[in-house]
């Protein structure tokens, strides 16, 4: 143990005069040349690693700083695209909403006749057997059963159950619905009625129709005025295509509405007009139009049309 301590000192004491040799002749490099190149050949290996190594690690902080950097600079940006997106889409929701309310500024400007009272769509139940909607005025609003249900486009059907705060619309492509309506052409005015087409909702037929009766293709069609429900000059839809058969005393017309139902988000109750008085107790009810003796007899395809 001894000899093996006094051999390590020895050692260590060895290694301390060379590291002061060679520092000594590594201070005395320029006066000592010999001894300075070989210390700088032995040395010019390892200073180029280490030279390397430095480089390397230096170019590895900087990839790792601009990519960190990168990184935080493409999530502001992503950040910032997501907010100008919901401003964007803000923007043209209020665009939509500000034409939407114009129109109908401008409808009851237009039209002073008649009492409106303005109600937002909060829901819809469109069936096969029933095309109703349920809008935010009720009885507190002044709104009551059988009141007609517009939009400055045109009809849209009437209110079927009013409550407090909200009411039930069934609209013109219900097929329980019923409608007077007239051709606005000078040359015809057929009257007649519009009903609801279960079969397909979208497509109100305008039913009962002589077989010789002036119509066509294109006619507008508006309220007659006939009943005690809507006021007369109310646009109700366009003729698309006319139907009978040979042996038929009457035929039908498919209308498009001119009202689109499936956009339907603001419309107007008529709570009293000056043409027809109040609405308040409606002589007649909307309902089924029933057949007529002549289909009764001659069982033709008119009375299915209905």
């Amino acid at each position: 143990m001894f000899s093996l301590g006094k051999k390590s000192v020895v050692i260590v004491l060895i290694l301390f005069v060379l590291i002061a040799v060679v520092g000594w002749a590594w201070r005395q490099r320029e006066s000592l040349p010999f001894v300075a190149k070989p210390l700088q050949m032995a040395a010019a290996p390892f200073e180029y690693g280490a030279s390397r190594i430095m480089n390397s690690l230096a170019s590895a902080f900087h990839i790792v700083d601009i990519s960190l950097k990168n990184r935080i600079e493409w999530e502001a940006l992503e950040r910032e695209n997501a907010e100008l997106k919901s401003r964007t889409v803000d923007y043209d929701e209020l665009v939509a909403e500000n034409d939407r309310l114009r129109q109908l500024l401008d409808f009851r400007a237009s039209h002073g006749q008649y009492q409106l009272a303005a109600a937002v769509v909060i829901s819809r139940d469109y069936g096969t057997w029933s095309n109703t909607m349920i809008i935010d005025a009720g009885t507190n609003e002044g709104v009551a059963k059988d009141m007609p249900v517009i939009t400055p486009s045109g009809v849209v059907g009437f209110i079927s159950e009013a409550y407090p705060h909200s009411a039930r619309v069934q609209l013109l492509t219900d097929p329980r619905t019923s409608i007077g309506a007239i051709v606005q052409r000078p040359e015809s005015r057929v009257s007649s009625v519009v009903r609801g087409n279960g079969n397909v909702p979208s497509e109100p037929q305008f039913v009962n129709i002589a077989k010789d009766a002036d119509i066509l293709e294109g006619d507008t069609l508006v309220t007659s005025g006939f009943g005690s429900i809507y006021p007369k000059g109310l646009y109700v839809g366009t003729i698309v295509s006319i139907h009978q058969n040979d042996n038929d005393f009457v035929k039908y017309a498919v209308i498009r509405p001119s009202v689109d139902f499936s956009k339907l988000e603001e419309v107007f109750v008529i709570l009293k007009s000056s043409d027809t008085g109040s609405y308040d107790k409606p002589g007649v009810a909307p309902k089924l139009v029933p057949q007529t003796n002549r289909d009764k007899v001659e069982g033709i395809k008119g009375a299915a049309a209905l």
